[in-house]
């Protein structure tokens, strides 16, 4: 019963996620926000250093659970601290949270699988988890370099496999960057032309 709860709330929170995000944009709109980059950049400053990490740790939890469509965290972290400092927090943060998910996959197992994805997700997954571990490394690679590929579902996948850490890591530090500048750039170029004059 509480598992039925539990995936229940983690179903709603993307939708929750994207209503907060929405009246966000609203709100920054009526008060001026978003009217132009430094607009927004001197209202961030005012929280000062917990503004980093506290969108650190966003990050990381966006891995563990969608709260956002993918993408959308790290564009507002480049809009916030500026695109370079913005995609290098955004980094950090899905490092770290790429991390937690390959050891809470590897001690869990399928059971904190089932409870984080959908069974169409779920689908995907279980035909990803066969793949010897040379299959896993070239999925996860493939993923990481084809921008708004599914690679968190990758990487949940990595956990379950016989893919060693050390081996994981290696490869999410190489070409997970290339990953997040790729969308972080396209979704900013997207954002300045269409929703920032």
């Amino acid at each position: 019963m509480e598992g039925t709860i539990l995936k229940r709330i983690i179903y709603l929170l993307p939708i929750l996620g994207v209503l907060c995000f929405t009246g966000l944009i609203i709100y920054g709109y009526s008060k001026g926000i978003f009217h132009s980059v430094h607009s927004l950049q001197a209202f961030i400053d005012q929280f000062g250093e917990y503004a980093i990490v506290i969108f650190i740790i966003l990050q990381i939890l966006q891995v563990i659970v969608p709260i956002l469509p993918g993408g959308i965290s790290t564009v507002v972290g480049m809009l916030m601290f500026g695109s370079l400092h913005g995609l290098f927090y955004s980094y950090i943060g899905l490092i770290i949270g790429e991390m937690i998910v390959y050891w809470l996959a590897r001690y869990y197992g399928k059971s904190f699988v089932r409870l984080i994805l959908s069974k169409k997700r779920y689908l995907k997954f279980e035909q990803m988890v066969d793949r010897p571990k040379n299959g896993i490394k070239k999925l996860m690679i493939v993923t990481l370099l084809i921008p708004f590929a599914p690679d968190d579902l990758v990487c949940l996948v990595a956990g379950l496999t016989e893919l060693p850490f050390k081996e994981y890591m290696k490869i999410l530090l190489i070409f997970k960057f290339w990953s997040v500048a790729t969308y972080g750039y396209v979704l900013l170029f997207l954002f300045n032309r269409f929703l920032i004059s």
